[in-house]
Formats: C-alpha cells, structure tokens, sequence
C-alpha cells in the first residue's frame, strides 16, 4: 500500500503541472516584468522517482506597449533557490523563465547565438537546437554552421568539470569518444561532432548486421582502469522499484503488474551473478553509439562512466534493444537484431542477471513513453511494459 501512495502522490503532482490551476503562478512570474499573460501551454513534463517533477511552458504575454511576447517558462517540486516561489493546490513550486535555470548557469550563454559563435565559432553566427533539456539537471544544444557542428551539453558546475575529465581520461585511452572543443564556458562540456551515425535506425531496419554484437563488450574493455576511480552511480537495476512507480503514473491501470514485475526483477538481479566490479560506461544504450561500416565509430554520453558491474551496460543496451523492438512491431527486423544481440551478451555474462537488469532498464524507459500520430501515449507504455516483461520470463538458456 505504501507504493501505491507514493506512485498516488506523485501522479497527482504530474497532473497538477499540466492543470489549469497553473495559471495564476504563471501570470505572477511575468508580474515583475510587467507583462500580462494572455495564453499559455503545457509542453511537456519530466518526472524523476522521489526527486519530484518539473514541467516546462510556452507562455504568451502582452507588454504595456501592446508587444506581444512569446516566453518559455518551468515549474517544479524541486528545491531551486533564486526562483519564484508559488503556492498552487497547496503544492509549493518553484518557478524560472527560460533560459535562467538556477541549476544551469551557462544555459543563457548556450542558447545565444551571437554568444555561442563568438567562443566557439570565429565570431560566425551558428544555428541552434536545443536536443535535450532536463530542467534543473542538463540541456543539450546542436551549434552548426556551414563548416563545423558542435555539440553543447550545459551542467550544474561540479558535473560539468567531471564530465570533462572522463572525456580526457577516455581519449587518452585511445576510445572513440568526442574531442572537446575549447572556447566554452566552465559550466559547459562542448565537443566536437564524432564521425558515423547513431545505432537507432540501424537497429530498427535491421541493417546493423554488418556490426557484430561482440564488439560491444569489447569496446567496453577498452575502458581504463583509471576510470575505476571516479564516483560510482546506481546501475538502472539498482532502482527498479523507483522507477517503477514513474511506470505506474504513466500507466495507472497497470500499477499492480509494474508492481509485480519490479520486484520479480529485484529479486532475480539480487540472486544472480553480477561478476566483478570493472569500468563501465553506465548508459550504454544504441543511442550513445555511433556507427560506420559495420565499426563503432562514437562512444557518447560520458557522464555515467566509473566503476560497476559489465553485466549492467549490457543489459542497458538489451532493454533498449529490445523497447525499440517493441514500439516497432511492424518491423519484425527490430526484434530480430534484438534477438541476435541477446543471443551474443548470453555468451558474454551470466543470462540469468543479463535478463533481469535488462527488464529493469525496459521498465525505467515506459515512463518516457510519448504519443504518437497513430498511437496514443497509454499504448506506447504498454508496448515497452510488454517488452520488460518478455525480458524478464523469456526461458534461458539451457532452462527445461
């Protein structure tokens, strides 16, 4: 019961972002600005198991002038000092408008264009896009012009100079990882684009069959033994049962089975073999890696990189595999490039554990589940619940 409160409360903090109760904290963020609201938007939402959820806005305001304005603005239940602060459906939020997020001070800088191409591109002026923005924690913004692409991944100070040193520690090893760009700001970790193009699409199509599923691990003990020092983080298994009430506010209906499923998963990882402790990567998933002719070509997302358990990344890169099989059933491709790459890492660690922590990774990406045009976002979770699930009870090797 005490789950179902939890995942009870933290559903009704996710609905009262998006609720029209929002308006007034809104229209008194702009008050200082002497701006009036006159619309607003729910873009979207980011729930984080017990860290609370922050949501971001597009607002429309009038200027006493007459000007009419379009802003971006974020709510949260996390703590954020230097915001405004305001009580809606007794729930305390704090607020910001965008880009001056309190825990991101470089982000004004990475979303300035004349900013941006003065450090970083000879005073030429750069197109921006923002890929990723995760309010109070990162945001990741593609910088181009006609020559040169680089990429800007903005961080709370700390994380920003050690994220810098993994990506020192792990070139100097020789992995293909970006080479850092000089000219950013030190809250900010710009590299330089890596060659090849990300393992997704392959997966999905099936024509990934030039690279074998081997060379994964390999890759992975290339990793330095330096890389044993650094600060160990949670492998994805470690906090199934948290992710599991994110799977529950997305999937309400099915809070029971993700209940059931999490603690099956738990109970399975803690009784099986997770080998010894050696450098892993930590978020080693299809999408952080780059391909050509069959070679891995870019190894990205460096900020997980410390020591773990090799089991771990693989069965990052099955649940990920295998959800991306999942949401693509009409591509039986998918499923079987899923299949092949199961069938390698068996080989690789103990399957027992591999099947258990790559459930546990599957049940963490339904929370993320977005509609689509032909799909509403409900189906799209239950599709990635299924896949854990398969994960999870699909017999092992030599089992009767």
């Amino acid at each position: 019961m005490e789950e179902a409160s939890a995942s009870g409360g933290e559903a009704a903090l996710v609905g009262l972002l998006q609720a029209p109760a929002m308006e007034p904290a809104l229209a008194q963020l702009l008050r200082p600005l002497r701006l009036r609201l006159t619309d607003w938007r729910h873009l979207r939402t980011h729930h984080r198991p017990r860290a609370g959820a922050s949501a971001v806005y597009r607002l429309q305001a009038q200027a006493r002038d007459g000007q009419l304005l379009t802003l971006h603005a974020v709510a949260t239940t996390a703590a954020a000092p230097g915001t405004v602060t305001a009580r809606v459906a007794g729930t305390q939020l704090r607020l910001w408008l965008h880009p001056r997020d309190p825990q991101l001070p470089d982000l004004p800088w990475a979303t300035s264009a004349a900013a941006v191409g003065r450090d970083l591109f000879d005073g030429a002026l750069p197109a921006l896009e923002t890929l990723a923005y995760r309010p109070l924690r990162r945001a990741v913004i593609r910088a181009a012009d006609a020559e040169r692409v680089r990429y800007l991944k903005v961080l709370p100070p700390r994380a920003a100079a050690a994220l810098a040193t993994r990506h020192v520690l792990l070139q100097e090893a020789g992995l293909p990882v970006p080479v850092l760009a000089e000219g950013a700001p030190p809250a900010t970790v710009a590299t330089e684009q890596a060659p090849g193009t990300p393992l997704v699409r392959p997966l999905i199509t099936g024509s990934s069959a030039g690279l074998d599923p081997l060379q994964l691990p390999a890759l992975l003990d290339r990793l330095p033994a330096g890389v044993l020092a650094l600060r160990a983080r949670p492998a994805w298994s470690e906090r199934v049962l948290d992710y599991a009430r994110a799977a529950s506010v997305a999937l309400p209906e099915a809070q029971a089975r993700i209940r059931n499923l999490a603690e099956a998963a738990a109970r399975r990882a803690a009784a099986s073999d997770a080998g010894p402790v050696v450098p892993v990567h930590g978020d080693f998933h299809p999408g952080n890696l780059l391909i050509r002719q069959g070679q891995v070509t870019g190894l990205l997302d460096l900020d997980a990189v410390g020591p773990g358990h090799r089991v771990d990344d693989l069965a990052c890169f099955l649940g990920h595999a295998a959800v991306l099989a999942a949401v693509n059933p009409h591509r039986p491709e998918a499923a079987a490039e899923a299949a092949r790459i199961r069938s390698a890492f068996e080989g690789v660690v103990d399957p027992g554990a591999l099947a258990a922590r790559a459930d546990a990774v599957a049940l963490t990406l339904v929370a993320g589940a977005r509609g689509r045009a032909f799909r509403p976002r409900a189906h799209e979770a239950e599709l990635r619940l299924a896949a854990a699930e398969a994960l999870l009870h699909r017999r092992l090797p030599g089992e009767p």
